[in-house]
């Protein structure tokens, strides 16, 4: 049945029945024009486009994403910390790296360095044996050229208690890792399977350590630690900042004062909730024969670290 037989031609029926049927489809048509005009009137009144009123009660995680970043406070600068692990007697050094929180960029550096590193015909474990974190520090920020603003010295058993509050991440690992040290005094176990895992304190401590003692792998350090911070420093640690706050005080040596993380607290904030959207960099650190920085290594980590 149809009610145009030409373009531009109304066709007309010639039985009873055929005009019966066409007056129920030209009163379908009404229907659709007046309905048409009705809901076009309602689109523009209510909605700009289409799109809009077609998504409308679908909220999606990018939108409600959007709409958390645009509502977090504008931070700036750069902040460079030292960070290390000891024994738990506080005497050898296990690792110990430099890590900057980029609020320009939104971004992590970071540059595992070697405890036998040498400065100035003494290693770094020497300067520490001697002076401690502070002593490092200076060391470290005279030999780079730029501002080391903070330490934090952290012997083991510290370290696994506040990584182990902050949760767990994935890591996925290259390799099966089973093994045990012969140090009596100050032992330590790693057992990592090849791929993916979820990885607690006792593991990122150990992995380090294997890394930075057995390996001399300072790339695959700077991989652990760049796979642990956005998933740790998150949304919902942010939560408990203040209390996990008063535990990294309680867990290590550090010139970090309650001042400084209220006032770097906006920072803190944006890195918590942009976590797996910060940018990461690794410096690759190399040594001559003499466990001295390459000169490539010194130009590489100052064009990461510097202001």
């Amino acid at each position: 049945m149809k009610i145009f037989k030409n373009r531009g031609d109304i066709y007309i029926p010639k039985s009873k029945r055929a005009s019966n049927q066409a007056k129920i489809l030209y009163s379908l048509l009404v229907i659709i024009v007046v309905f048409t005009v009705v809901f076009v009137g309602y689109l523009h009144k209510n909605y700009s486009t289409a799109s809009e009123f077609f998504a409308r009660g679908e909220v999606t995680v990018t939108e409600e994403y959007k709409d958390t970043i645009s509502e977090l406070p504008s931070v700036s600068g750069k902040t460079n910390f030292l960070i290390l692990e000891t024994d738990d007697d506080k005497k050898d050094i296990h690792y110990i790296y430099l890590l900057q929180a980029d609020r320009d960029n939104k971004a992590y550096k970071t540059a595992s360095l070697s405890p036998e590193m040498v400065i100035n015909n003494e290693k770094l474990q020497d300067i520490y044996t001697a002076g401690g974190g502070m002593a490092l520090k200076s060391r470290l920020t005279e030999y780079f050229g730029f501002d080391i603003d903070f330490y934090a010295d952290f012997d083991a058993s510290s370290f696994v208690e506040f990584v182990n509050k902050l949760g767990t991440y994935v890591y996925i690992s290259n390799e099966d890792i089973n093994f045990t040290n012969n140090i009596e005094d100050d032992k330590y176990t790693l057992r990592i399977n090849e791929g993916e895992q979820t990885i607690s304190g006792s593991e990122t401590s150990n992995l380090l350590r294997y890394f930075s003692e057995e390996e001399k792998k300072y790339s695959a350090e700077n991989e652990v630690i760049l796979k642990a911070l956005p998933e740790l420093i998150n949304e919902k640690n942010f939560e408990s900042a203040d209390s996990l706050f008063k535990l990294f005080m309680k867990s290590c040596k550090t010139d970090i004062t309650v001042r400084e993380f209220e006032n770097g607290k906006d920072g803190v904030m944006v890195f918590c909730v942009l976590s797996n959207d910060i940018t990461l960099y690794s410096a690759q650190t190399e040594f001559d024969e003499a466990n001295a920085l390459t000169s490539s290594s010194i130009k590489n980590i100052k064009g990461y670290f510097s202001k």
